[in-house]
C-alpha cells in the first residue's frame, strides 16, 4: 500500500498561478473584503502547481474580516479534481491592510489538516505583490509553522515552463474562466 500523503521537500509553482491568484482575489479586496483560492496539482517530492481555483458567488462567504468556502464548495471542486487525477496542495486567502499575514486561531484550528499543505496569507487585500512578504505556512507534525527565509526560498519556486490553468468554482461546481487579468488557460 502507498503513502497516503507522500512527504513534500519543494513547491513548484506555475509561473501564472501566483498572478492568477492575485488577480482573482483583487476584485473582493477593492470592496474591502478577503477572498481566496484553492492551488492544486501533483503530490509528490516535488509537488507542481498547476490549477487555481477561484471559489466566489454561491456557498463563499467573502466579507471584512473573513472568507468561508462551504462544505458544498468542497464537494464541488472535489467532485471536479477526482477525474483529472489533481490534488489540494494548497489555499491562500487575503488579509485587509493592517492585519499581519498570520494564520488566525480559526485558520489554524479549522483549516485543512493534512501534512505538506500549504496556507498562504497575502496581505493588503490582495495588493502584496511580492510573494516573499506573505504569510507561508506549512501543516507539518499536526500544526501550521511559517516558512521563513531562507526555507521558503529553497522549498518555493516559481517554474515558468509550467502551463497554469484558471477555473472559478460555487456550490454547483467548476466552471472555465479565468480574470479580464488571466485567461482560463496560459
Amino acid at each position: 500500500m502507498g503513502v497516503i500523503y507522500p512527504p513534500i521537500r519543494q513547491w513548484d509553482f506555475a509561473g501564472g498561478a501566483l498572478r492568477a491568484t492575485l488577480a482573482g482575489v483583487r476584485p473582493a479586496g477593492s470592496l474591502c473584503k478577503e477572498s481566496g483560492a484553492f492551488w492544486l496539482g501533483d503530490r509528490a517530492a516535488v509537488a507542481r502547481v498547476t490549477t487555481v481555483v477561484l471559489p466566489s458567488g454561491d456557498g463563499v462567504m467573502e466579507s471584512s474580516g473573513r472568507w468561508q468556502v462551504s462544505a458544498e464548495v468542497f464537494g464541488s471542486i472535489s467532485r471536479w479534481v477526482t477525474p483529472r487525477r489533481l490534488c489540494l496542495l494548497g489555499m491562500a486567502h487575503t488579509h485587509m491592510p493592517g492585519v499581519p499575514v498570520r494564520l488566525s486561531q480559526t485558520d489554524r484550528s479549522h483549516g485543512v489538516h493534512v501534512p505538506g499543505f500549504l496556507e498562504i496569507v497575502i496581505g493588503n487585500a490582495g495588493r502584496d505583490t511580492d510573494h516573499r512578504v506573505w504569510g507561508w505556512h506549512v501543516y507539518e507534525d499536526g500544526r501550521y509553522r511559517r516558512l521563513l527565509e531562507p526555507e521558503l526560498s529553497v522549498r518555493i519556486s516559481l517554474a515558468f515552463e509550467i502551463r497554469i490553468d484558471v477555473w472559478r468554482a460555487d456550490a454547483h461546481g467548476v466552471y472555465p474562466g479565468g480574470t479580464d487579468e488571466q485567461p482560463n488557460v496560459q
